[in-house]
Protein backbone atom coordinates (compact mmCIF):
# COMPACT_ATOMS: atom_id res chain seq x y z
CA UNK A 1 0.00 0.00 0.00
CA UNK A 2 2.80 2.78 0.86
CA UNK A 3 4.46 2.31 -2.65
CA UNK A 4 1.12 3.62 -4.45
CA UNK A 5 2.01 7.28 -3.46
CA UNK A 6 5.75 6.81 -4.01
CA UNK A 7 5.12 8.67 -7.51
CA UNK A 8 4.26 12.18 -5.70
CA UNK A 9 7.49 12.65 -3.93
CA UNK A 10 9.29 12.17 -7.14
CA UNK A 11 7.35 13.73 -9.45
CA UNK A 12 7.31 17.02 -6.98
CA UNK A 13 11.08 17.00 -7.00
CA UNK A 14 11.20 16.99 -10.51
CA UNK A 15 8.60 20.08 -10.13
CA UNK A 16 11.01 21.51 -7.43
CA UNK A 17 14.03 21.23 -9.46
CA UNK A 18 12.44 22.97 -12.39
CA UNK A 19 11.35 25.85 -10.10
CA UNK A 20 14.76 25.91 -8.87
CA UNK A 21 16.53 25.77 -12.02
CA UNK A 22 14.41 28.66 -13.46
CA UNK A 23 15.27 30.91 -10.83
CA UNK A 24 18.53 32.05 -11.98
CA UNK A 25 16.77 34.85 -14.94
CA UNK A 26 14.55 35.79 -12.08
CA UNK A 27 17.11 36.71 -10.03
CA UNK A 28 19.51 38.12 -12.02
CA UNK A 29 16.36 40.38 -13.66
CA UNK A 30 15.37 41.29 -10.13
CA UNK A 31 18.69 42.26 -8.48
CA UNK A 32 19.06 45.69 -10.84
CA UNK A 33 15.31 46.90 -9.42
CA UNK A 34 15.10 49.26 -6.57
CA UNK A 35 13.82 48.45 -3.02
CA UNK A 36 10.56 50.12 -3.92
CA UNK A 37 10.54 47.96 -7.23
CA UNK A 38 11.40 45.14 -5.83
CA UNK A 39 8.12 45.29 -2.96
CA UNK A 40 5.76 46.67 -5.66
CA UNK A 41 6.85 43.58 -8.68
CA UNK A 42 7.09 41.27 -4.81
CA UNK A 43 3.23 41.27 -4.43
CA UNK A 44 3.10 39.44 -8.32
CA UNK A 45 5.44 37.14 -8.05
CA UNK A 46 3.23 33.93 -7.06
CA UNK A 47 5.65 30.23 -7.11
CA UNK A 48 2.73 28.31 -6.27
CA UNK A 49 0.92 29.50 -10.02
CA UNK A 50 4.30 28.62 -11.56
CA UNK A 51 4.67 25.39 -9.91
CA UNK A 52 1.29 24.15 -11.10
CA UNK A 53 2.15 25.16 -14.60
CA UNK A 54 5.25 22.90 -14.21
CA UNK A 55 2.80 19.83 -13.29
CA UNK A 56 1.37 20.42 -9.38
CA UNK A 57 -1.97 20.54 -10.37
CA UNK A 58 -2.06 17.64 -12.17
CA UNK A 59 0.20 15.72 -9.60
CA UNK A 60 -2.48 16.25 -6.99
CA UNK A 61 -4.98 15.32 -9.63
CA UNK A 62 -3.46 11.99 -9.74
CA UNK A 63 -3.41 11.39 -5.37
CA UNK A 64 -6.98 12.28 -6.09
CA UNK A 65 -7.55 9.73 -8.32
CA UNK A 66 -5.59 7.68 -5.91
CA UNK A 67 -7.37 8.20 -3.10
CA UNK A 68 -11.10 7.78 -4.84
CA UNK A 69 -9.39 4.37 -6.25
CA UNK A 70 -9.01 2.97 -2.41
CA UNK A 71 -12.58 4.22 -1.47
CA UNK A 72 -14.13 1.89 -4.63
CA UNK A 73 -11.45 -0.56 -3.70
CA UNK A 74 -13.16 -1.17 -0.20
CA UNK A 75 -16.61 -0.68 -1.74
CA UNK A 76 -15.92 -3.90 -4.41
CA UNK A 77 -15.68 -5.69 -1.53
CA UNK A 78 -19.20 -5.30 -0.42
CA UNK A 79 -21.78 -7.53 -1.42
CA UNK A 80 -24.85 -5.21 -3.28
CA UNK A 81 -27.29 -6.29 -0.27
CA UNK A 82 -24.42 -4.34 1.65
CA UNK A 83 -24.03 -1.86 -0.48
CA UNK A 84 -27.56 -0.92 0.18
CA UNK A 85 -26.68 -0.51 3.50
CA UNK A 86 -24.16 2.15 3.18
CA UNK A 87 -25.65 5.22 4.29
CA UNK A 88 -25.21 8.65 2.03
CA UNK A 89 -23.85 10.51 5.17
CA UNK A 90 -21.21 7.80 5.49
CA UNK A 91 -19.93 8.50 1.38
CA UNK A 92 -20.03 12.25 2.33
CA UNK A 93 -17.87 12.18 5.42
CA UNK A 94 -15.22 9.67 3.11
CA UNK A 95 -14.93 12.52 0.59
CA UNK A 96 -14.38 14.96 3.52
CA UNK A 97 -11.61 13.04 4.97
CA UNK A 98 -9.84 12.74 1.28
CA UNK A 99 -10.17 16.59 0.34
CA UNK A 100 -8.85 17.14 4.10
CA UNK A 101 -5.35 15.25 2.80
CA UNK A 102 -5.55 16.91 -0.35
CA UNK A 103 -5.58 20.41 1.32
CA UNK A 104 -2.56 19.40 3.64
CA UNK A 105 -0.53 18.41 0.29
CA UNK A 106 -1.57 21.67 -1.39
CA UNK A 107 -0.80 23.48 1.60
CA UNK A 108 2.47 22.45 2.19
CA UNK A 109 3.46 23.14 -1.40
CA UNK A 110 1.39 26.75 -1.07
CA UNK A 111 3.91 27.35 2.25
CA UNK A 112 6.81 26.19 0.32
CA UNK A 113 6.40 28.77 -2.57
CA UNK A 114 5.55 31.42 0.08
CA UNK A 115 8.76 30.95 1.92
CA UNK A 116 11.08 30.61 -1.27
CA UNK A 117 9.64 33.75 -2.39
CA UNK A 118 10.45 35.77 0.69
CA UNK A 119 13.62 34.01 0.90
CA UNK A 120 14.28 35.24 -1.87
CA UNK A 121 13.13 38.86 -1.83
CA UNK A 122 15.10 39.81 1.64
CA UNK A 123 18.10 38.64 -0.02
CA UNK A 124 17.58 40.90 -2.67
CA UNK A 125 16.79 43.73 -0.37
CA UNK A 126 20.08 42.84 1.17
CA UNK A 127 21.72 42.90 -1.55
CA UNK A 128 23.12 39.75 -1.65
CA UNK A 129 24.82 38.62 -4.33
CA UNK A 130 23.11 36.82 -7.44
CA UNK A 131 25.63 33.81 -7.03
CA UNK A 132 24.72 33.48 -3.12
CA UNK A 133 20.74 34.25 -3.66
CA UNK A 134 21.06 31.22 -5.83
CA UNK A 135 22.90 28.92 -3.96
CA UNK A 136 20.66 29.77 -0.83
CA UNK A 137 17.88 28.53 -3.31
CA UNK A 138 19.33 25.88 -4.21
CA UNK A 139 20.61 24.33 -0.52
CA UNK A 140 17.42 25.65 1.67
CA UNK A 141 14.65 25.10 -1.14
CA UNK A 142 16.34 22.73 -3.82
CA UNK A 143 15.03 19.09 -4.02
CA UNK A 144 15.34 17.04 -0.89
CA UNK A 145 14.02 19.70 0.98
CA UNK A 146 10.77 20.92 2.72
CA UNK A 147 8.32 19.34 0.63
CA UNK A 148 10.27 16.23 -0.84
CA UNK A 149 12.38 15.25 2.55
CA UNK A 150 12.41 11.33 3.46
CA UNK A 151 10.09 12.40 6.35
CA UNK A 152 7.70 13.96 4.36
CA UNK A 153 7.74 11.22 2.12
CA UNK A 154 6.91 9.16 5.31
CA UNK A 155 3.59 12.01 6.21
CA UNK A 156 2.51 11.04 2.87
CA UNK A 157 2.75 7.70 3.05
CA UNK A 158 1.66 7.10 6.65
CA UNK A 159 -1.60 9.68 5.54
CA UNK A 160 -2.69 7.89 3.24
CA UNK A 161 -2.40 4.35 4.86
CA UNK A 162 -4.33 5.69 8.00
CA UNK A 163 -6.74 7.30 5.49
CA UNK A 164 -7.43 3.55 3.86
CA UNK A 165 -8.00 1.88 7.35
CA UNK A 166 -10.52 4.93 8.51
CA UNK A 167 -12.29 4.04 4.94
CA UNK A 168 -12.93 0.39 6.24
CA UNK A 169 -13.46 1.45 9.61
CA UNK A 170 -16.42 4.01 8.16
CA UNK A 171 -18.00 1.67 5.73
CA UNK A 172 -17.78 -1.54 8.07
CA UNK A 173 -19.63 0.22 10.76
CA UNK A 174 -22.94 -0.98 9.10
CA UNK A 175 -21.45 -4.92 9.15
CA UNK A 176 -19.45 -5.20 12.72
CA UNK A 177 -19.64 -8.76 11.97
CA UNK A 178 -16.71 -8.06 9.77
CA UNK A 179 -13.38 -9.78 10.26
CA UNK A 180 -10.22 -8.80 9.45
CA UNK A 181 -6.54 -10.87 9.70
CA UNK A 182 -3.26 -8.62 10.03
CA UNK A 183 -0.99 -8.45 7.43
CA UNK A 184 2.75 -7.32 6.43
CA UNK A 185 6.05 -8.42 6.99
CA UNK A 186 7.83 -9.47 10.17
CA UNK A 187 11.45 -8.50 10.24
CA UNK A 188 14.44 -6.92 11.58
CA UNK A 189 12.44 -3.73 11.40
CA UNK A 190 9.02 -4.80 12.65
CA UNK A 191 8.07 -3.09 15.66
CA UNK A 192 7.46 -5.58 18.70
CA UNK A 193 3.90 -4.63 18.90
CA UNK A 194 3.37 -5.83 15.42
CA UNK A 195 5.55 -8.59 15.90
CA UNK A 196 3.10 -10.15 18.64
CA UNK A 197 -0.13 -9.55 16.78
CA UNK A 198 1.34 -11.09 13.59
CA UNK A 199 2.44 -14.21 16.29
CA UNK A 200 -0.18 -14.51 18.69
CA UNK A 201 -3.32 -13.05 16.71
CA UNK A 202 -3.84 -15.18 13.67
CA UNK A 203 -7.20 -15.66 13.88
CA UNK A 204 -9.62 -12.90 12.14
CA UNK A 205 -11.16 -10.46 14.30
CA UNK A 206 -14.00 -8.10 13.98
CA UNK A 207 -13.00 -4.12 14.62
CA UNK A 208 -14.06 -4.07 18.25
CA UNK A 209 -12.26 -7.12 18.92
CA UNK A 210 -9.42 -5.40 17.27
CA UNK A 211 -9.61 -1.93 19.17
CA UNK A 212 -9.97 -3.97 22.40
CA UNK A 213 -6.83 -6.03 21.96
CA UNK A 214 -4.85 -6.56 24.95
CA UNK A 215 -1.41 -5.83 24.39
CA UNK A 216 0.97 -6.38 27.01
CA UNK A 217 4.22 -3.49 27.17
CA UNK A 218 6.88 -3.83 24.73
CA UNK A 219 10.75 -3.48 25.39
CA UNK A 220 10.92 -1.16 22.23
CA UNK A 221 8.10 1.00 23.63
CA UNK A 222 5.65 0.29 20.57
CA UNK A 223 2.13 0.18 21.35
CA UNK A 224 -0.76 -1.11 19.73
CA UNK A 225 -2.76 2.36 18.44
CA UNK A 226 -6.08 0.03 17.31
CA UNK A 227 -7.81 -0.72 13.58
CA UNK A 228 -7.13 2.93 12.30
CA UNK A 229 -3.49 3.31 13.45
CA UNK A 230 -2.51 -0.01 13.95
CA UNK A 231 1.79 0.15 15.53
CA UNK A 232 2.27 3.81 15.24
CA UNK A 233 3.62 6.30 12.80
CA UNK A 234 4.33 5.04 9.45
CA UNK A 235 3.11 1.63 10.28
CA UNK A 236 3.68 -1.01 7.53
CA UNK A 237 0.93 -3.19 8.63
CA UNK A 238 -2.89 -3.72 7.36
CA UNK A 239 -6.00 -4.94 8.90
CA UNK A 240 -7.19 -6.91 5.54
CA UNK A 241 -10.88 -8.34 5.50
CA UNK A 242 -11.07 -12.33 5.35
CA UNK A 243 -13.65 -13.56 3.06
Amino acid sequence: MLAKLDFYIDELTKIQEELIGKLEKVVVGLSKLSDVELLRIGDQIDFFDEMNTLGYSTLISRVSNVYDDEIALVFSELSKRQLGQVSSVSVIALEQMKSFDMDYLTDSVRQYSTQLKNTMLRSLIARESVDEILSTMKVDFGPGQFITTSRFKFLVNDAFARFDHVVKAKVYEEFPETKFIYTGPNDGVTRSVCKHILEKFRRPLTKKEIDELKIPPQKDKSQFRGFVDRGGYNCRHDWIKVS
